[in-house]
């Protein structure tokens, strides 16, 4: 809308700059530029005095081009900004999201299905700041609904993930289908080189690409899933690094939040105490979002 408007505005100079320049050299105001400019802007507003008028063929000829051209203009112009001013009172009155988020230091969330759902659950009972990236209209609606802000696009959009402030988050989950996630992951990587980005995958073969492109962790929920409803009915503990089946193995074990996590090695253990709320709390939240808990 802003770009029709833009467009709108940009048609309504070159009418003007191209009349004032039309006249110039047709009715030799060469010396009287002002006079030039006031023939323009009358023929456009079709004002017409009648003090200044073309008396050359060229110049009749330019005035009726400046005069359709200046019409067909201004009135585009004219609804545009109409157009964009009862755009805005209507985000206004029925709440929708704003345009921009202004968080700081929040997540991100790129998609709102299944999983991205359960993950916005979790991180609002967490009273964690975080804003959701959606392209159904629908969800979207929903969102505004449940009062969770959300950006209306495509994830995979530079300019839609800048509006949802990727280079002040402290991270982004990938929720969607592998195709999406992977375009979603290089270009949020590309952006902010520095923030944790976790994705989800349904196919094991595009979990090393999305690795390899910029996701920290990949998370397969119904890998996930199936391995921690086996260790529940077995009664055993997996290891939340590796995943490895601990089979009543606690060797290396590490606090963290008041529970103790186990691990089948030491190299394990040092992964998750250089980042334990990568491995306990994004991994818990993820778990969840599975339907399931740790």
């Amino acid at each position: 809308m802003r770009r029709t408007l833009l467009l709108s505005i940009l048609a309504l100079w070159t009418v003007v700059i191209g009349g004032f320049f039309g006249f110039l050299i047709t009715e030799d105001f060469w010396g009287e530029p002002l006079e030039a400019f006031y023939l323009t802007v009358m023929t456009i507003t079709t004002v017409g005095y009648g003090d200044v008028v073309p008396v050359t063929p060229e110049g009749k000829v330019v005035a009726v081009i400046v005069a359709v051209g200046g019409i067909a203009a201004g009135i585009s112009t004219l609804q545009a900004v109409f157009n964009l001013a009862v755009s805005n009172n209507l985000r206004a009155e029925l709440g929708l999201p704003e345009r921009r988020t202004k968080m700081k230091d929040h997540y991100i969330i790129c998609g709102h299905g299944n999983v991205g759902r359960e993950v916005a659950e979790r991180l609002r009972m967490k009273k964690e700041k975080f804003v959701v990236v959606e392209k159904d209209p629908e969800k979207v609606l929903t969102l505004v609904d449940d009062g969770i802000e959300v950006i209306r696009g495509d994830a995979e959009d530079e300019e839609v993930l800048q509006k949802a402030g990727i280079m002040k988050a402290k991270g982004l989950i990938a929720a969607m289908k592998d195709p999406q996630n992977l375009v979603t992951v290089l270009t949020a990587r590309t952006m902010n080189p520095d923030m944790l980005i976790i994705s989800e995958v349904e196919d094991d073969k595009n979990e090393p690409k999305l690795l390899k492109i910029g996701a920290n962790t990949t998370v397969n929920c119904y890998r996930m899933g199936a391995r921690i409803m086996v260790g529940k009915v077995r009664r055993t503990e997996s290891d939340p690094v590796c995943g490895a089946d601990l089979n009543g193995m606690t060797l290396f074990s590490a606090e963290h939040e008041g529970h103790t996590y186990h691990f089948c090695s030491s190299e394990c253990q040092a992964a998750f105490k250089a980042h334990p709320e990568r491995f306990a709390q994004w991994l818990k939240a993820m778990d969840d979002s599975c339907g399931l808990s740790l």
